[in-house]
C-alpha cells in the first residue's frame, strides 16, 4: 500500500461513517446520495490520475474540490473534510512539519464547523489510524528506495568487478606476450650471430673440403666450439627464465585460495614460513589436492567466512595448516574427503590430523624432511 491508496481508503471510510449518520437520523435523501456519489467519483478519478500519471499534481485539483464540497454539506461531513485537509497537506509537501501543521489545522477546523460528538469521535477515530498507517506506509516505502538504491549500487560493483576481471585477463595475456617476445628477442641475440656464423663457417669448409683438408677442419673445430658455446647459452637462458620450483607452486596454492575467495565470497589467507625449494614436487602435488578437497568441505559442511593456509619448513619437518572458522563444537565424522587427504599424505610418508572446536575445523599435515633427499618417505 501507498500514500495515494491509503487516502483513498481513508476517506471512503469517512464518507461511509457520514452516510451511516444520516442514515441513523432517518434524513437520508436524495441530495445526500448524489452527493455521496459525487464524492466517490471524484476520489476514484484522483486515485487513477496518481496511478496511472505517477504525479501528485492531481490532488491539487480534486482535494480542493472535495474540501469545498465538504463544506458545503456542513458539520456531518467533518471526518471527510479532516482526511482530505490531511491528504493536501501531503501533497504539498510539508515534510516534518506534516503532522503539527495537520494537528492545528484539524484543531482550527472543528473550532470553525463544530462537529457533534459523532462526528468528532469518528474523525479522532479516523485521524488515529490514518496518522499509524501513514508511519508505516513512510517506513515501507524508505525500504524501497533504499532496497532499490542498493540493487544500483550492486549491480554497479557487479559491472565494476566484471570490468576488473576483462581487464585481468587482458592485463594476464599481455604479460605473457611480452614476457615471450623479451624471451625470443634474448635467444635471438644470443644464439642468432654464432648459429649464423656457425652456417657460414660450414659452407666455407664444404668447399674447401676437398682443397684444404686441414682449413676445413679448422672450420669445422670453429663450428662445433661455437655450437657448444650455443647451447650451453640456450641451457643458461632457459635455467634463468625457469621460475623456481616452490615459487611456482606457491604462487599455485595462491592463486587457488584467491579465486576461491572470489567465487565464494570467503576470506582467504595463505603463508609460506621457511625454504620452499626445499618442498618437493610430489609434496606440492600433495598439498594442492588437498587444499581442493579442504576448500571443497568449507563450502559444503561449514559456515566458515574465513579460509587459511600456513605452510612452516622447519630443518627436520614440514607442517600444512588448512584452517577455516566454521561452527565444529559437535565433532565430525570422516568420509571420503578426509580419507583421501589421509591417504595422499601418507603416500608422501607424512602424517594427517584433523582438529575440531569452537574457533573451527583444522586439517595439519605433517612431513619429515631428509636433508639430503628432501623429506623422508
Amino acid at each position: 500500500m501507498n500514500k495515494n491508496s491509503l487516502y483513498l481508503t481513508l476517506k471512503t471510510a469517512a464518507l461511509a461513517a457520514v452516510l451511516a449518520e444520516y442514515i441513523s437520523t432517518n434524513t437520508l435523501d436524495g441530495i445526500t446520495t448524489v452527493g455521496a456519489l459525487a464524492f466517490c467519483c471524484l476520489f476514484l478519478t484522483d486515485f487513477l490520475i496518481n496511478r496511472l500519471c505517477k504525479t501528485k499534481k492531481a490532488g491539487l485539483i480534486c482535494a480542493p474540490l472535495g474540501i469545498l464540497g465538504c463544506f458545503m454539506g456542513g458539520a456531518v461531513y467533518f471526518p471527510l473534510l479532516l482526511m482530505q485537509l490531511f491528504e493536501l497537506a501531503d501533497i504539498i509537501g510539508l515534510g516534518e512539519y506534516y503532522y503539527s501543521v495537520s494537528a492545528v489545522g484539524a484543531l482550527f477546523t472543528a473550532l470553525a464547523i463544530q462537529p457533534d460528538s459523532f462526528a468528532l469521535t469518528t474523525a479522532a477515530i479516523l485521524t488515529a489510524a490514518g496518522a499509524f498507517a501513514r508511519m508505516a506506509v513512510e517506513r515501507v516505502e524508505y525500504f524501497r528506495e533504499l532496497s532499490e538504491k542498493q540493487r544500483g549500487t550492486i549491480a554497479a560493483q557487479n559491472e565494476r568487478i566484471a570490468k576488473l576481471r576483462s581487464w585481468s585477463e587482458t592485463l594476464r595475456e599481455s604479460v605473457a606476450l611480452e614476457e615471450r617476445s623479451r624471451f625470443s628477442a634474448r635467444i635471438h641475440d644470443k644464439l642468432g650471430h654464432g648459429i649464423s656464423g656457425s652456417i657460414i663457417l660450414l659452407e666455407g669448409a664444404k668447399l674447401n673440403l676437398g682443397k684444404d683438408p686441414e682449413q676445413t677442419e679448422k672450420s669445422l673445430d670453429t663450428v662445433i666450439e661455437n655450437l657448444r658455446v650455443s647451447v650451453d647459452s640456450i641451457r643458461a637462458a632457459l635455467r634463468e627464465e625457469r621460475p623456481k620450483r616452490g615459487t611456482a607452486s606457491a604462487a599455485e596454492l595462491r592463486e587457488m585460495l584467491e579465486r576461491f575467495s572470489v567465487n565464494y565470497d570467503i576470506k582467504t589467507a595463505f603463508s609460506l614460513d621457511g625454504d620452499a625449494d626445499r618442498i618437493p614436487a610430489a609434496m606440492w602435488n600433495c598439498l594442492k589436492e588437498n587444499l581442493t578437497e579442504a576448500l571443497t568441505n568449507t563450502i559444503k559442511h561449514s559456515n566458515a567466512n574465513e579460509f587459511t593456509l600456513k605452510i612452516r619448513v622447519f630443518d627436520k619437518l614440514i607442517r600444512a595448516e588448512f584452517a577455516d572458522n566454521g561452527c565444529c563444537a559437535d565433532g565430525f565424522t570422516s568420509g571420503m574427503g578426509l580419507d583421501g587427504i589421509e591417504d595422499r599424505t601418507a603416500a608422501c610418508g607424512g602424517k594427517c590430523l584433523f582438529q575440531c572446536g569452537m574457533t573451527g575445523f583444522k586439517i595439519i599435515n605433517i612431513f619429515g624432511v631428509n636433508n639430503d633427499k628432501g623429506f623422508d618417505s
